[in-house]
């Protein structure tokens, strides 16, 4: 295959963006599909998991970031206004503890078996997105959960890995960045975006070049001028998950934010806001970044978070503090569903 060259890249991802933009927003996502792609390589998917695995950290504050950047998109945003499913920083925790969730199950578990862990989490979503978007038609807002939202959502999960990996500390080779491409591309995939809409459908390269368009033409003109819910939206998410991060919040997580997506600097208020800023920016940049020190913080770090999340969903003390004991009925739900898939 011709490798095209830079200016040609940045052509094909300036066609596929105006596509994704005048024609996604159209059409509506396809039902879940059952069936692997035929261009589905085993091998790469694997690499992708595994290359999470080896960054989890680094990645999944990638995709909390990116999560946040999402609800910037109005459309996207509209959407999770009128299904009030995080409305409020309890329900935010239901949400995206549950997205954390489904998130994980597809990094860790067999695509392959339609009776997996993995397949039946992507059945639920799909089911989710299914619902969301006859709600939203009902409500007279028009084709919501399209495949512009779609492919504006799977930017959050993706985008900021290709494009901002030194900014975040996450080691990552150029192989390692076509698994993870690979991975989202069959995510993607089998909850119905469409191949000619698909943000990983194409080489590195290309995929890199219309998550920089995306980047610069959709995420920071909506992150730097927001509808007017994005704040009060944010904050529901960084309270909702303080179960899992406690330390965070808003000020400190927004001027972070806006740094690792090199936007203009934000200040803080307060003394409590800029320890956590400093904290989150050392961890990153010295302990995650120096050569001497990343192969001990490294695990040291997917440790904590992988046991941040096990310790709120098995034994969800501090959800329950801060929310009611309401949060020990949510999980024993989740745990009946859990032991019926396994």
């Amino acid at each position: 295959m011709t490798k095209l060259s830079k200016d040609n890249q940045t052509d094909l991802a300036k066609k596929r963006f105006r596509l994704i933009l005048k024609d996604g927003v159209n059409i509506g996502v396809d039902k879940m599909r059952v069936e692997l792609p035929q261009w589905f390589d085993e091998k790469l998917f694997l690499r992708g998991q595994k290359c999470f695995n080896t960054n989890f950290y680094s990645i999944f504050l990638a995709g909390f970031i990116g999560l946040v950047a999402v609800l910037s998109i109005p459309t996207i945003l509209d959407v999770l206004i009128l299904t009030n499913k995080s409305s409020n920083p309890y329900a935010a925790y239901k949400r995206y503890t549950e997205t954390i969730k489904h998130v994980l199950k597809w990094y860790h578990y067999d695509i392959h078996n339609i009776k997996s862990k993995s397949r039946k989490s992507l059945s639920i979503v799909s089911g989710f997105h299914c619902a969301a978007a006859k709600t939203s038609f009902n409500a007279g807002l028009g084709i919501r959960v399209n495949q512009k939202d779609m492919v504006l959502t799977q930017f959050g999960f993706i985008g900021l890995v290709l494009l901002k990996y030194k900014n975040l500390a996450i080691q990552i080779s150029e192989d390692d960045e076509m698994a993870l491409v690979h991975f989202w591309r069959t995510i993607g995939y089998l909850l119905g975006i469409k191949d000619e809409f698909n943000l990983c459908n194409g080489s590195l390269e290309e995929v890199r070049s219309l998550c920089a368009e995306i980047m610069s033409e959709v995420y920071v003109p909506s992150l730097e001028n927001p509808p007017p819910e994005f704040n009060n939206m944010v904050g529901y998410l960084i309270e909702g998950l303080k179960p899992i991060s406690p330390l965070n919040d808003f000020e400190s997580f927004m001027k972070f934010m806006w740094r690792v997506c090199d936007l203009p600097e934000r200040k803080l208020t307060n003394t409590r806001s800029q320890i956590t800023y400093n904290t989150q920016t050392f961890i990153i940049t010295v302990l995650l970044t120096k050569w001497w020190l990343v192969w001990f913080f490294r695990p040291v770090m997917n440790f904590q978070i992988k046991m941040a999340i096990w310790l709120n969903e098995s034994f969800p003390l501090f959800a329950a503090f801060k929310f009611g004991t309401k949060v020990f009925c949510m999980n024993s739900i989740s745990n009946v569903i859990n032991k019926k898939d396994n």
